[in-house]
């Protein structure tokens, strides 16, 4: 059971983050949602620098999350379903080319 779980929840992450990370799919169609006018959260979490855009992709902040379930949990079987969605959208998010560019300038 744990394997299926494993392997679904792997599948299942890597492909929602590829329908909603893809430029011409529903990351277009996601309305942008920011604050102070220099941090956006939707479609992408950027930090907008007086020189530079912070680009925080999702394999980024889905591995702290990764992690700190991992740390948190007492086994590895625990809350093994959002582990293994985690682990989907980190393998999906290094498909990409720009996958370690993370600060850009403006």
């Amino acid at each position: 059971m744990e394997v299926i779980q494993s392997v679904g929840g792997i599948a299942f992450g890597f492909w929602f983050y590829k329908i909603f990370s893809h430029p011409l799919k529903l990351k277009k169609k996601i309305p942008k949602i920011r604050f102070f006018k220099t941090v956006e959260i939707l479609p992408n979490l950027r930090i907008h620098l007086k020189k530079h855009i912070l680009h925080v992709h999702h394999w980024i902040f889905l591995s702290a999350i990764f992690a700190l379930l991992f740390i948190i949990t007492s086994s590895f079987s625990q809350l093994l379903l959002v582990k293994s969605l985690c682990l989907g959208g980190i393998i999906q998010g290094f498909t990409f080319k720009d996958r370690f560019t993370i600060l850009t300038k403006i």
